[in-house]
């Protein structure tokens, strides 16, 4: 017991922490400071993947960071947290997000961006910490085990595999005219529902919500004060809403009041 390592003489991390480390097997090739995910085992050994592909499931589980590079069918060191250096920061803000790529990716690039991913799964795993190239020391901080957020999104069928689909709101509040509310989203949408809520007598007013000039659901009007309305017909072939293109709310009649609000549920395509 008198040789038990005190605690005051273990040395904190600074990049990393080495104490943290998890053995793991490579079941590909996995990159120094790429994401990597826990996704079978081997003894006592967890096998790691490089995180990212075309399924919501490559994105699932425990995700480490690679400590170093690590061939096929070799052990290495993941950590659950790193500073990593390696990539070009130069074009973004510090506290800026740090997403996992999503769709398929090249073998040796990284799965790590500053970039919003415009379709799949949008997992946040760290921040930018110094906004600069690598040679003048870019620096983001990647919590890997812990997320910041996971959110997936899109359809699943019978046959599929079901992941987690979190339900998000567009919530507009509206004037007396019929001004159009056009909003351009970072990343696609599925339109799942449109609910509309009036303020007063807005019972002639009606609620417009298009997929650019394509009406997602048959024009339906606001009710007496404080009613809920909801759209009672969404055409199922207009509600995918793709990045870059433009949502239109538009409240049209002549019935309007102040304060009518339009609520539009999504979930991420």
């Amino acid at each position: 017991m008198g040789n038990m390592l005190k605690q005051r003489l273990i040395k904190p991390g600074r990049d990393f922490n080495y104490s943290e480390g998890q053995k793991v097997l490579a079941n590909s090739a996995v990159k120094a400071d790429h994401v990597v995910r826990i996704m079978g085992s081997d003894g006592p050994f967890s096998k790691v993947v490089t995180a990212g592909g075309l399924t919501d499931a490559s994105y699932e589980g425990r995700l480490l960071v690679a400590k170093h590079d690590i061939p096929a069918g070799g052990y290495g060191v993941c950590v659950p947290w790193k500073l990593v250096t390696t990539i070009d920061t130069s074009g973004d803000t510090i506290g800026d997000p740090v997403f996992l790529k999503s769709g398929s990716i090249p073998a040796g690039v990284t799965n790590l961006t500053t970039t919003a991913p415009t379709t799949g799964p949008i997992i946040i795993v760290g921040r930018v910490l110094t906004a600069a190239t690598v040679a003048n020391g870019g620096a983001i901080m990647v919590q890997a085990s812990a997320p910041e957020s996971r959110e997936f999104g899109g359809d699943t069928n019978a046959a599929g595999v079901v992941s987690g689909r979190s339900v998000e709101q567009l919530r507009v509040i509206l004037g007396a005219n019929t001004t159009e509310k056009l909003f351009t989203l970072d990343y696609s949408i599925i339109v799942t529902d449109v609910h509309a809520i009036s303020a007063g007598a807005s019972s002639s007013a009606s609620v417009n919500v298009k997929n650019g000039s394509d009406p997602i659901c048959v024009a339906f009007t606001f009710g007496a004060i404080k009613d809920v309305t909801r759209a009672v017909e969404i055409d199922p072939t207009k509600t995918t809403v793709t990045a870059g293109a433009n949502l239109s709310l538009q409240k049209s009649g002549d019935n309007g009041t102040a304060g009518d609000v339009i609520v539009v549920s999504f979930i991420r395509a």
